[in-house]
């Protein structure tokens, strides 16, 4: 039953599309790990020699100025991959990759991988693979563009509500102000407007339920994130 869960979140990933023989050497030698919550998966500047694909838990991504200030790049969860940096800055991790809560993992090493590139059906669907991150990143950036803080927490959490297999979202002001370039207090005051709109429910400490989201793409004012 474990392994039939691994699998089906491995599948979103990348193993649907690939050709049999491929997707069997590539299984051959896939590595499972749980990581309990606040442990590094990998450090800025490390090889990036693995894909990380996130099974289960909630991850950032993030970089350390030289006066010590972090900003985090990205918050990742359930079906979640790690994996442009194994073809992009010399083979180095651009970021710190960090779990939040106890993370479920699954890594695909580089010399188990780069072997489906010599199938042209493979290779097709890496591209799609990373055209697929490329709008990711342009819809992030959209997001980090908007002037008004009321919508860009509006975005924050469509883009993320959009990617959850839960109706609750699980983030912290400090990584949801990190995220989006706001101070926590500023996003624990357009939090509490948004819920006295009737937009948003507040949980308790690090959980936020999205209650209308037409109302919050209204606020964010611009086309639906897509996956």
């Amino acid at each position: 039953m474990q392994r039939d869960v691994r699998m089906s979140r491995l599948r979103k990933f990348l193993l649907d599309n690939l050709p049999l023989e491929s997707r069997r050497k590539l299984l051959e030698n896939v590595v499972y790990t749980t990581i309990p919550a606040n442990k590094y998966i990998f450090r800025e500047g490390q090889d990036a020699d693995h894909i990380c694909v996130i099974q289960k838990g909630k991850v950032k991504l993030s970089h350390v100025d030289a006066n010590g200030r972090e900003s985090i790049i990205m918050l990742l969860s359930e079906n979640d991959t790690i994996w442009e940096s194994l073809f992009l800055y010399e083979g180095k991790f651009p970021y710190s990759a960090v779990t939040l809560t106890e993370t479920r993992l699954c890594r695909i090493y580089r010399e188990n991988f780069i072997h489906i590139l010599d199938n042209p059906e493979a290779a097709l669907e890496i591209v799609t693979l990373l055209s697929r991150k490329l709008h990711d990143a342009n819809a992030r950036n959209q997001l980090l563009a908007t002037q008004d803080p009321t919508a860009r927490v509006a975005g924050f959490l469509l883009y993320h509500m959009d990617r959850s297999t839960d109706d609750v979202l699980h983030y912290k002001l400090e990584e949801i102000a990190s995220s989006i370039g706001l101070r926590p207090e500023t996003v624990s005051r357009r939090l509490s407007a948004l819920q006295e709109q009737g937009l948003v429910k507040r949980e308790g400490r690090g959980k936020l339920c999205v209650l209308d989201a037409p109302g919050l793409q209204k606020l964010f004012g611009s086309e639906e994130f897509e996956n």
